[in-house]
């Protein structure tokens, strides 16, 4: 979505709806899908005749759960104001000078992937069991083994804390 820049002196650029992102922005992310994304943005001058870009979004994430790897759905909205001359960045990522045109939806995915958390889970505990698929929730209490090659170290520890 490329917006033409020389446009703007006529009248503001105004948009506002919902915006497919492409499944090959996120197919190598732990994303699984990017549902409800609605925008709204609107490129105007200001008094120093300088562009001004107002975007704001709000969508949903489509994630695995960190704990038993079903798909939840989580939230994001952002919003922000941001000049377009030769300091910003915008300009200098997104802006094709030749063409005067800026590239929104550029500037829409990088946004939306800073909203992207490492990780996100929607239970607070296992499933009444500390064992699942292959792995298990080790703690103090659990007792456990040590290797016999490592048990003059552990000896060398427990002497230390005396």
């Amino acid at each position: 979505m490329n917006l033409d820049l020389t446009k703007v002196p006529i009248r503001n650029i105004n948009y506002e709806g919902m915006v497919t992102i492409p499944k090959n922005y996120y197919e190598k992310m732990n994303i699984l899908d990017v549902q409800n994304v609605q925008v709204n943005f609107e490129i105007s001058k200001n008094m120093d005749q300088e562009d001004i870009l107002y975007l704001s979004c709000s969508g949903n994430f489509l994630l695995q759960d960190a704990r038993n790897l079903e798909p939840v759905s989580y939230p994001f909205q952002f919003e922000f104001n941001e000049k377009i001359n030769e300091e910003s960045e915008i300009c200098g990522r997104f802006l094709e000078n030749s063409q005067n045109t800026l590239d929104i939806m550029a500037i829409l995915w990088e946004n939306i992937v800073l909203e992207n958390p490492i990780s996100y889970t929607v239970c607070d505990s296992l499933e009444n069991s500390k064992e699942n698929a292959g792995w298990r929730v080790v703690g103090e209490e659990d007792d456990q083994e040590i290797d016999p090659r490592l048990a003059p170290l552990m000896e060398l520890l427990d002497k230390k804390k005396e």
